[in-house]
């Protein structure tokens, strides 16, 4: 008998079972990922059985998973951030294609979430010590203008793709609800994660971009040297 769960009767353990098989087949042949993928995991079989517990756990609130994903993808050497894009890529492919609607509506967003907080985790453990980003205006600083707030669904184009402020123009992201990934697009490249009430000072002409790993929104307030307004 399959079994469902109470949120949302449409959708089975079958379902959950199509999707990790259809999905990690691609992942198996991406160029990108395969060989991170196939360089770590033995038992194919072993390692699918586990991911289907794992998605019937989180979605159908079935028991049967136990394991504790974050310090294995800690330990993985090499791992950036377009690793996790490519694989929420694939991931929302999958979804398109196999179906129900209400299982993509669900498990979409709660892959985004799961590779948001992989690479949140994953950084904090390479990243250095004299790493830190800056989060507050300084006191010769002041905002002269502030965007329109930019949604997940309506981010623009320019802020997907590598730009950066004019000279002498700083930038803070304020976030206002969701997560988004920001990357600082110099070599070698650095990126943080952004969630709900957090914010970041983008230094002027620093290239960069950003993206969403879940619905969201944030607003950026553009600041200048008081001494350039008199």
């Amino acid at each position: 008998m399959q079994q469902t769960t109470p949120a949302d009767p449409a959708i089975t353990v079958d379902h959950i079972h199509q999707l990790v098989h259809h999905f990690y087949a691609r992942v198996r042949k991406d160029p990108l990922l395969a060989p991170i993928f196939n360089g770590h995991i033995r038992d194919w079989d072993a390692h699918l059985q586990t991911l289907v517990d794992f998605w019937a756990w989180l979605v159908l609130r079935q028991n049967g998973f136990e394991g504790e994903p974050m310090p294995k993808h800690a330990r993985l050497p090499g791992l950036t951030w377009r690793h996790f894009e490519q694989w929420l890529m694939l991931f929302g492919e999958t979804t398109s294609e196999l179906g129900p609607p209400e299982l993509k509506a669900m498990v979409d967003p709660m892959a985004q979430r799961i590779a948001a907080r992989l690479w949140e985790h994953y950084r904090s453990q390479e990243r250095s010590e004299d790493e830190c980003w800056q989060t507050e205006i300084p006191s010769d600083l002041a905002v002269y203008k502030s965007s329109p707030v930019f949604t997940h669904d309506k981010l623009p184009a320019a802020l997907r793709n590598t730009h950066s402020t004019k000279a002498g123009a700083w930038g803070l992201v304020r976030m206002l609800s969701g997560s988004l990934v920001f990357t600082l697009d110099e070599e070698p490249p650095r990126t943080i994660l952004l969630e709900a009430g957090m914010q970041l000072l983008v230094q002027p002409q620093a290239p960069h971009h950003v993206e969403f790993v879940s619905e969201g929104a944030f607003q950026i307030d553009f600041c200048a040297r008081e001494s350039s307004f008199e």
